[in-house]
């Protein structure tokens, strides 16, 4: 890198807290563009990822942006003091990489974090808070991420967070078949549910969303039926399953609605999956008679294990990861080197003119032409004496 670079990133993940630490610092998307414009208006560089499994302030500079992020945590009731982890410089670059891989989230390899990076890194440019080195960082980690998924094994067999949540229900009740399902949210998460649940044959999908053409527009994508948000009660009784990943930052289901539901199956289970951050779900439905209720920390425990230790996949995708790392590296430092270069050559015009005068000054004698020959020869010499200088500050 540059001998004055200056990237760094803090934060909390699925590593370092839980579902209920990290839904304190979870931010929606008009909450992320106000966060932005303060730090616009502040001149502070500044990228925000939030996401199910963390949150993440990126900066470039010398501001505290780990202070601003603490303080932040702590208005919002919550201090992650021993949460928060941080990189800088290369090691903040590397990290982001990794991420937008896909290698840091709970489900090993799982495709949504890089549309997510890449929303990130468009709300940044719109608010006007990233540098040009921080668009050349975003840009290369956003190609890392996506070489990872074209070129490795990983990408072979894409995952998520959504078909890890079916995929587990299939293969606890061997299969789901006409089993009734209710799906609450018509997001990317949904939409993914909805996808892996007519990839394992599920035949008896209900969607439910505040904003019926939405939802009207998925469940006809993906062989769904649809239902108005206030039905969910009435639904409940006959559903084997129940998905919920809304963008909601308070619980859209309460307990008391889940065991309203239980009392009317005659002592059915319910599966119920929460894959939201916050949390969709009220907690205390845990306790519950007959109700199953799983969450994001709970699919890393159930799901992880087998997505696995795929050492193959991962040595091939930290090959990627090195390669763009190599690449960046170059352009940085060629970023670097360009003002010592336009300073070499504007000395080299400058002595050119300086010595060609200096013997045009001795010979009044010569014709024009000849005058210009003397011109171009003093710019040449010095040209051809700088240019070694100019090659190994490329090089290096």
């Amino acid at each position: 890198m540059t001998p004055d670079f200056s990237f760094h990133v803090v934060g909390l993940s699925h590593h370092t807290a839980n579902v209920e630490e990290r839904e304190r610092l979870a931010f929606t998307r008009a909450e992320t563009v106000a966060l932005l414009k303060t730090q616009q208006q502040a001149g502070r560089s500044a990228l925000l990822l939030s996401t199910c499994n963390r949150c993440e302030y990126y900066w470039s500079g010398d501001e505290d942006g780990e202070a601003w992020l603490r303080a932040l945590a702590q208005a919002r009731g919550g201090s992650p003091s021993s949460a928060l982890t941080r990189h800088d410089g290369m090691a903040a670059v590397r990290h982001l990489f990794v991420v937008a891989a896909g290698l840091d989230s709970q489900i090993l390899g799982e495709t949504e974090i890089l549309g997510q990076v890449r929303r990130a890194y468009d709300a940044a440019r719109a608010a006007g808070t990233t540098t040009r080195d921080m668009d050349l960082i975003l840009s290369a980690a956003l190609c890392a991420g996506r070489r990872v998924r074209h070129e490795t094994l990983l990408g072979r067999h894409p995952t998520s967070v959504s078909a890890a949540a079916v995929g587990l229900v299939a293969e606890r009740w061997g299969a789901i078949g006409t089993r009734g399902v209710v799906v609450l949210g018509a997001g990317e998460a949904a939409e993914g549910v909805l996808r892996a649940l007519q990839e394992n044959g599920a035949s008896n999908v209900t969607l439910l969303n505040r904003r019926p053409e939405r939802a009207q527009a998925l469940a006809d994508a993906w062989g769904a039926s649809m239902a108005n948000w206030e039905e969910l009660e009435q639904r409940l009784p006959t559903a084997d399953l129940l998905v919920v990943a809304t963008a909601s930052a308070r619980p859209v289901v309460n307990a008391a609605e889940l065991a309203r539901a239980t009392a009317a199956r005659g002592g059915r289970e319910l599966w119920v999956m929460d894959l939201a951050v916050p949390r969709n779900v009220d907690p205390m439905a845990r306790t519950t008679d007959c109700i199953q209720l799983f969450d994001l920390d709970d699919l890393q425990r159930l799901c992880c294990p087998a997505a696995g230790t795929a050492t193959a996949a991962l040595a091939e995708a930290e090959r990627v990861i090195e390669d763009e790392l190599v690449r960046l590296g170059l352009n940085l430092r060629g970023r670097f080197v360009a003002p010592q270069l336009a300073e070499l050559h504007r000395l080299s015009v400058e002595m050119a003119e300086q010595e060609s005068a200096w013997a045009l000054a001795q010979l009044d004698s010569l014709s024009e032409g000849q005058r210009e020959v003397v011109r171009q020869m003093a710019d040449r010499l010095v040209r051809r004496v700088l240019y070694p200088v100019s090659r190994t500050l490329r090089s290096e």
